[in-house]
């Protein structure tokens, strides 16, 4: 991990630890101590062990009996299972989103297909997680809504941003706006977990490259 400066936040930390598990460079049973983190961020402990917090509410570590925190296990069924529960959440989500509130929706949806087929990755990448947070804010659930922001802010932002998933995300962003327009609850579980189904198959494919 690239040295940081000391004013960089504990948000900085998680995101570049949750980046080195998420891509491999720190694999499953790795142990990780405040020290080991602090030292090779150039940062104090205190926001490191604010950070090592967080991520093992996100999951993406645990803690051991010597007060070490450990790298967890992240087998492909471990994976698969994370994006096919977003998919079922923000499936719900998207269903409880009052009627005259979905045309919004809806635009927005289209325009995003647009962007991510154009291959502009990193308007594309803002463009996808700018709408998945603008749909969970239009619920005005507070509880539901930090429920899935701890999905979105962790998996599903990393699929997004890091992750090559080519025209296909394209094809299946607009399978779900197709669906959600038609009103077809079945059609909607379906593409969204199309869609969650292909960030899976990149993250892991990624993951196996780093292995090799």
């Amino acid at each position: 991990m690239e040295t940081v400066s000391a004013v960089q936040t504990k948000d900085y930390i998680v995101s570049a630890i949750r980046s080195e598990i998420l891509a491999g460079n720190m694999r499953p049973g790795e142990e990780l101590t405040q020290e080991m983190i602090a030292e090779q961020l150039g940062v104090s402990r205190m926001p490191v062990r604010e950070a090592l917090q967080s991520l093992a509410q996100e999951g993406l570590i645990v803690r051991l009996p010597n007060r070490h925190m450990q790298v967890a296990a992240m087998e492909e069924k471990q994976v698969r299972d994370t994006f096919r529960m977003a998919a079922a959440m923000e499936t719900e989500i998207l269903l409880m989103i009052p009627e005259e509130k979905r045309g919004e929706l809806l635009l927005r949806l289209s325009e995003l297909a647009e962007t991510v087929g154009s291959g502009e990755r990193e308007a594309a990448a803002g463009a996808e997680m700018a709408w998945h947070k603008h749909a969970l804010a239009s619920l005005k659930n507070s509880y539901i809504h930090q429920l899935f922001l701890r999905l979105l802010d962790s998996y599903v932002s990393y699929a997004v941003e890091r992750v090559k998933r080519g025209n296909a995300a394209a094809e299946q962003l607009t399978d779900v706006g197709a669906a959600l327009a038609s009103g077809d609850e079945g059609a909607l579980r379906a593409a969204m977990n199309r869609y969650y189904g292909r960030m899976a198959d990149c993250l892991l494919n990624s993951k196996e490259k780093t292995y090799e």
